[in-house]
């Protein structure tokens, strides 16, 4: 499947109307506070779960609570479940561990971690707090370290939860067939000093980045019983395009989708009954379906040198747990 089905999709067939009561179970959305997090946050709680919102504003977490709360109240929900916030800024990975004991102070289990927030379109040399080009430090190596940290607990989950039911859900997007390095990432340009300077580029190599670590932390835990998977929630009309040149956004206009849309497609990622262990080298696409035609240079990267492959994402993998192990600690 290339550009085209993912720019118009079929009808989704994973909604509201698919997903079961999703009482006694414990998700983490990050950037639940807007967008597509927010549409998912909204589902998951009606569903009886109880949600974290973890992102960087304590003041926006809190309206975007008391909205869905509010929501909830007027279709006299009967199975609404819990709402919660958590503090985190994965631009800043001095804020990730201390995210996560806060986390664990309050839970013994958690069933889906949902890797929704990101950036995209910063301009060329803008750069984390620990110096990192901005869409691969906020984008990549933030989420490698929440859910490292988090998999303990997702461990612990797994040995009573249902068989492939506790997942990973990474975030992706379809520039990665359309732009960015041979392979995904180009660890050439991932030192001070060497980003490149196409935003474009940089965004697309932290969305390749996101599949190389779904691939490699799917096929590195499945043995505790953790699914990962990667998807591309769609083109859609989110905050993730403020800045852009109106007549782009306006040439775009015809192409985008309300956030739930995308919220469906992360829905399906973490709940669907079609996902299994294995399934982190593949690719999902809108609105909850796999991408059946990716590119051959992604499937290689994806793969060992052993097995045919260029080890790419290995490579990705170890890069991500040297830069960030240094704020490992709990």
């Amino acid at each position: 499947m290339g550009a085209w089905t993912q720019l118009f999709p079929p009808s989704p067939h994973f909604t509201e109307a698919q997903t079961p009561s999703l009482a006694g179970k414990v998700f983490i959305v990050t950037g639940g506070n807007s967008g597509v997090g927010f549409e998912l946050a909204k589902i998951l709680y009606s569903k009886g779960g109880k949600v974290y919102v973890a992102g960087r504003s304590t003041t926006k977490i809190a309206t975007a609570i008391d909205k869905i709360k509010a929501e909830a109240a007027k279709t006299a929900s009967l199975t609404a479940g819990q709402l919660n916030s958590l503090i985190i800024d994965l631009g800043n990975l001095s804020t990730i561990a201390p995210c996560v004991s806060d986390f664990l102070a309050k839970e013994s289990r958690l069933d889906v971690l949902f890797n929704n927030a990101g950036l995209s379109r910063q301009p060329p040399g803008s750069v984390t707090t620990q110096g990192h080009e901005i869409h691969m430090g906020t984008n990549c190596l933030g989420p490698y370290l929440l859910t490292k940290l988090l998999l303990p607990i997702l461990t612990r989950t797994a040995e009573s939860a249902p068989q492939n039911s506790v997942r990973v859900v990474f975030t992706s997007s379809g520039i990665i067939d359309m732009a960015g390095p041979p392979g995904g990432v180009s660890f050439a340009e991932l030192g001070p000093g060497q980003h490149s300077d196409n935003m474009n580029r940089n965004y697309s190599g932290s969305k390749a980045g996101n599949w190389f670590l779904a691939s490699e932390f799917d096929r590195r835990y499945a043995k505790d019983g953790i699914v990962a998977v990667v998807q591309n929630p769609g083109t859609l009309r989110t905050p993730g395009w403020n800045g852009t040149p109106w007549l782009m956004r306006a040439m775009m206009a015809p192409i985008f989708q309300p956030p739930k849309m995308g919220a469906y497609t992360e829905l399906w990622a973490g709940l669907s009954p079609d996902i299994k262990s294995g399934d982190g080298q593949k690719f999902i696409i809108p609105w909850g379906r796999w991408n059946t035609t990716p590119k051959k240079e992604h499937l290689a990267s994806l793969k060992s040198k052993e097995d045919g492959g260029t080890g790419l994402a290995i490579e990705f993998f170890d890069y991500c747990e040297a830069q960030t192990k240094e704020f490992a600690a709990c």
